[in-house]
């Protein structure tokens, strides 16, 4: 659920990041495009965090048992 809410995210985001460019015009492109990269590789390492925490459930449960 976590790894939807992120990639949710990320998206409404970077569609905001996109309107703004267009309505602001090219002066604003530079910076919000780095920024729309940002938010992406941002819920992209959130997302393999996840991972990663789930992995380390599921090796925690096994170990005790």
């Amino acid at each position: 659920m976590a790894n939807a809410i992120t990639f949710v995210g990320c998206g409404i985001v970077s569609l905001l990041l996109l309107m703004s460019i267009m309505l602001a015009g090219p002066h604003l492109l530079l910076p919000a495009t780095f920024m729309i990269v940002v938010v992406l590789v941002g819920g992209f390492c959130v997302y393999i965090a996840g991972g990663m925490i789930q992995r380390r459930t599921e090796i925690m449960k096994d170990w005790k048992e």
